[in-house]
């Protein structure tokens, strides 16, 4: 039976299109930059980097190593030229919590902190922090995923603003026992992205 490092190899990539994989991977994601598939009877995913991405495979791997062994985080086993093997996280994305009416609570909000102050301690600068790369377990943990851009030198307010909303207009309303229809939250995040976002950069820049 081939290894993971063997698996990731016969991944054969276009661009963003995926071409051939062996059937011993199950593709569970894609996202702006990589693939992501989880090894058959393992507690592992593989991460295979589009081609014009390959770089962002070693450049990710070592803010891992960076940030140690630490439960907020995913465990990395191997790293190759355009991938990274870890574990396999069960549970929900915050981003799926909302939709299934899964509450988030203040405590799941408290060891997301947790976790940036940690990577803040290891001299990184978490970035890009939305309810798809925060993960509430099976087991009632929270992991932060796709860190890639935790070496950005420029200042973040993704999650303050997050933190801000879900304070404001979720926790404790009728919101947070309710599912959330998916494209109410596509609405709310095109319009944080394009109208708000802008402006909260230019007004944290003063």
């Amino acid at each position: 039976m081939a290894n993971a490092i063997q698996l990731a190899e016969q991944v054969t990539l276009q661009s963003n299109h995926l071409l051939k994989k062996p059937h011993q991977l199950k593709l569970i994601g894609k996202g702006r930059s990589a693939f992501v598939f989880k090894i058959e009877s393992e507690a592992k995913v593989i991460k295979v980097f589009f081609p014009e991405f390959e770089h962002l495979a070693d450049q990710e791997a070592k803010i891992y190593k960076q940030l140690g062994n630490s439960t907020y985080f995913p465990t990395i086993y191997e790293t190759g030229p355009n991938f990274i093997i870890m574990d396999y996280i069960e549970g929900h994305t915050f981003y799926e919590c909302l939709i299934n009416g899964i509450p988030i609570t203040k405590d799941m909000i408290e060891r997301v902190d947790e976790a940036l102050d940690h990577a803040r301690s290891r001299g990184l600068n978490p970035s890009d922090i939305h309810l798809q790369n925060l993960i509430l377990t099976t087991d009632g943990e929270v992991k932060v995923i796709d860190v890639v851009r935790f070496t950005q030198q420029k200042q973040c307010f993704q999650w303050d603003d997050l933190k801000d909303a879900h304070q404001k207009f979720y926790y404790g309303k009728r919101l947070s026992n309710r599912k959330i229809p998916k494209y109410v939250i596509q609405l709310v995040a095109l319009f944080y992205k394009k109208l708000y976002a802008p402006f909260r950069v230019k007004r944290g820049s003063l």
